[in-house]
């Protein structure tokens, strides 16, 4: 966590970036390929498919700035972490249009700590709840339709993703496992992974074409074959590292954010080779979701 100096200067650093930017704000659209960035302190970097930095936005929602998920439409929802539990401090999803305009917020009675959000096929989000139940919610419209509650390690439903079947969530909790629910039959299913991750400490997660996983893990990132079986570790040799998210690129690649140097790689999935890298210009330990815009 950052000190709260440096939390609050960077989120006015942001805010004047953002109102100067603002007058620009309807020429630009989110586009296939861009990169969305969350910050814990709260602001999303807009990125384009090169890294290149083309808006930093800010709603009036408070809170971290966690998950992130793009409906059919491109409007984007950003998950906002509870702090000092929950008094005035987030428990809540933003909602931002495809010109990247906060639009309020969506779904509520979160008990607490939203922290990872998706849409699936059919338009249905799920909200994954870092704190208090750890349940994982599936909404429909804006209203909570169904509760499932997932079995933690120890940090609730951290980071989520739906196996192409629509009913296979595999999750998160900030442990040594990829942990799965059948939302379709609310079940527990076995965890994914045959041992426990190098790392100990997972993160969020992408599934894979071929019934496999990536997911982050403390100081790696790994990916697990479709019998939860390690094909592979990647990281950054002598950098500090606490791997967050995670995004597959749809060519072959993934990018990876390091929360510890608040850098940004992408990941040759086959050869661990980075084919780029940047840095987001904000502070270390900042950096947490990536997501690309379809």
């Amino acid at each position: 966590m950052l000190r709260l100096a440096a939390r609050i200067t960077f989120v006015l650093i942001c805010a004047v970036f953002v109102f100067r930017a603002s007058g620009h704000a309807a020429l630009i659209m989110f586009a296939p390929g861009d990169l969305l960035i969350s910050l814990e302190p709260g602001p999303v970097q807009w990125r384009g498919a090169d890294g290149t930095l083309k808006r930093i936005l800010m709603g009036p929602q408070i809170g971290t700035g966690e998950g992130m998920a793009l409906d059919a439409a491109r409007n984007l929802y950003v998950t906002r972490w509870c702090l000092n539990q929950c008094i005035g401090t987030g428990n809540t999803v933003e909602r931002f249009n495809r010109l990247g305009l906060p639009t309020g917020t969506y779904g509520s009675g979160y008990d607490c700590s939203p922290h990872a959000i998706l849409f699936d096929a059919a338009g249905a989000a799920y909200v994954g709840l870092a704190g208090c139940s750890g349940a994982i919610l599936k909404i429909v419209g804006g209203q909570t339709v169904a509760t499932f509650p997932v079995a933690p390690d120890s940090q609730g439903a951290f980071w989520i993703d739906l196996a192409p079947d629509g009913c296979t969530m595999f999750y998160t909790s900030w442990g040594p496992n990829v942990k799965r629910y059948d939302v379709c039959a609310n079940a527990q299913l076995p965890d994914f992974n045959a041992a426990p991750l190098p790392g100990g400490a997972s993160q969020d997660l992408r599934v894979l074409a071929d019934g496999g996983v990536i997911v982050s893990s403390g100081e790696v990132i790994v990916r697990l074959d479709a019998a939860g079986q390690v094909m592979q570790t990647y990281g950054i040799p002598g950098e500090t590292s606490l791997w967050s998210g995670v995004e597959l690129a749809g060519d072959g690649s993934f990018w990876a954010g390091n929360y510890q140097s608040s850098n940004v790689y992408r990941f040759d999935l086959e050869t661990g080779a980075v084919r780029a890298t940047f840095n987001t210009g904000s502070p270390a330990q900042t950096v947490v979701g990536i997501r690309i815009v379809k």
